[in-house]
């Protein structure tokens, strides 16, 4: 087992021997105002076997959560995802039909405490998507999974400890691959509400101990990230080593923000609208070849028409700002109710025309289930992530990044030689969502049946009526002209 502390700081003065104590275990930080990153390396050998037989069954699985809070972006750790539970994972293909596997969920229910209903069985429950399958979940709270890894993991007090701060993460990354059979777990905190202060040891099952106090110097390229500070190995260094390193980014972070908004009246077709800001036409992109996009991950209550945003309607493209649908995978169904639909919804890559500000989805609810005493719902949804993707120069050298974070839902539709500059959300935007949509309300059940039946017989007797005339003044004008 391995660990890795990293703290972003914004001053050199965090970085004087001062502020720190060594001793021949662990090492003493009195108080750091500070960006934070955990990240934890588990060999297959030290996994619970709850665990080890799910994971074994996968060639690789990226599990990412997101809070739903606000929180600041700050490189390296600059990359985005829509809030809430991110799921993906590759099947091995010489194991057992996945379908038949059940356990996927069982892990994901435990671990962070799902609806089960949400997530039934892989073959219930993830949409394919291009290079693997998918789940998405809103999950607005880490919580269970806090208590989850104690549980599993956790043999001592220092454990616990470090386990402790989990539920306040701004974001949490776990991921495993068949080749390395490891697994890596990164959390990460943009602004805790105290500074940290802290004491790292070296203990039983915590000794490969790593803490990093950096900060961001300018770059010496476009594409590439310069860190300095100190680094220290925890009952291995005498003293704390200065470091200065470079390396090149696939993500950073842009100066850009966005908001999104849900225009009234709703309806059955409810629209998003995206904003950007600093607002200006153009919009200028990191350099001359990135595209601007979005990638929204949409309830089963909601979907976009693939054919409607067709290329094939080149002026509905133009008129909303947007360049194309990049992507669609999902649920699509267009006739389908929501209790139709078995998995959690769809997700959709759209690139916008930067030459406007301002850009309109235009979304499709499906018919949701009465209510009884309300003709109005409340559908929740989070904001997207927005991007720009441009041309890198260095692409064959970013997985050297110490930071680097890949898979995060839309990398596998761009070609391997990009990168990204991610927009946040605007100053006091939230990042959940929701959309007031009709439903019927079961007290006017009875009258809209019957409606019903007398709007179609009485179209039915209507078409009949309307034949039946027509072959009558057929006859007429015949006879007439026999008469003739």
């Amino acid at each position: 087992m391995k660990q890795r502390t990293t703290y972003l700081v914004s001053s050199p003065e965090y970085t004087h021997p001062d502020n720190f104590e060594l001793s021949p275990e662990s090492l003493h930080i009195k108080t750091l105002h500070a960006a934070r990153e955990d990240r934890l390396t588990i060999g297959y050998n030290e996994l619970p076997p709850e665990l080890w037989n799910v994971l074994k069954q996968c060639n690789e699985v990226f599990i990412r959560w997101s809070t739903g809070k606000p929180y600041e972006s700050v490189d390296p750790f600059g990359s985005r995802v829509p809030a809430g539970l991110h799921v993906f994972l590759k099947p091995q293909r010489e194991a057992l039909p996945f379908h038949h596997r059940s356990s996927i969920c069982t892990l994901l229910n435990d671990a962070f405490g799902l609806n089960k209903d949400e997530c039934k069985g892989f073959e219930e429950s993830f949409v394919e998507i291009p290079g693997g399958y998918q789940f998405y979940s809103p999950l607005k709270s880490i919580e269970q999974f806090e208590s989850f890894v104690e549980k599993l993991l956790c043999k001592t007090d220092y454990c616990r400890a470090r386990v402790a701060p989990l539920g306040s993460a701004d974001y949490i990354d776990l991921k495993y691959d068949a080749v390395s059979q490891t697994l890596v777990a990164n959390s990460f905190w943009s602004r805790p509400e105290q500074p940290w202060q802290e004491t790292v040891k070296s203990v039983e099952g915590h000794k490969n101990i790593e803490v990093g106090v950096l900060g961001n110097d300018p770059p010496i390229a476009p594409e590439s990230l310069t860190m300095g500070g100190v680094l220290h190995v925890v009952a291995k260094d005498d003293k704390l080593e200065p470091v200065m390193f470079t390396f090149p980014s696939r993500h950073h972070r842009s100066l850009g923000s966005f908001t999104l908004t849900t225009p009234l009246p709703t309806g059955l077709h409810p629209k998003l609208e995206l904003a950007i800001s600093p607002s200006g036409s153009p919009l200028k992109p990191p350099s001359e070849d990135c595209t601007l996009n979005a990638y929204f991950t949409l309830p089963k209550a909601l979907f976009v028409d693939k054919y409607q945003l067709s290329t094939a309607n080149p002026q509905l493209l133009k008129s909303l700002n947007l360049k194309r649908l990049r992507n669609v995978s999902g649920e699509t169904d267009l006739e389908a109710p929501v209790w139709g639909v078995t998995r959690w919804g769809s997700s959709i890559l759209v690139e916008l025309d930067e030459a406007g500000s301002t850009f309109e989805l235009p979304l499709h609810l499906r018919y949701l289930e009465p209510r009884n005493g309300t003709d109005q719902a409340q559908v929740s949804f989070a904001s997207p992530s927005v991007f720009w993707a441009c041309k890198s120069e260095e692409w064959s050298m970013m997985s050297n990044n110490p930071f680097d974070r890949s898979h995060l839902g839309w990398e596998h539709l761009f070609p391997e030689q990009t990168m990204y500059y991610h927009l946040s959300p605007a100053t006091g935007e939230e990042a959940w969502k929701t959309v007031d949509v009709p439903v019927l309300d079961l007290r006017y059940a009875g009258i809209v049946k019957v409606g019903t039946v007398v709007v179609v017989l009485g179209g039915f007797f209507w078409v009949c009526w309307k034949v039946f005339s027509s072959f009558a003044a057929a006859n007429k004008e015949e006879e007439v002209k026999k008469t003739q």
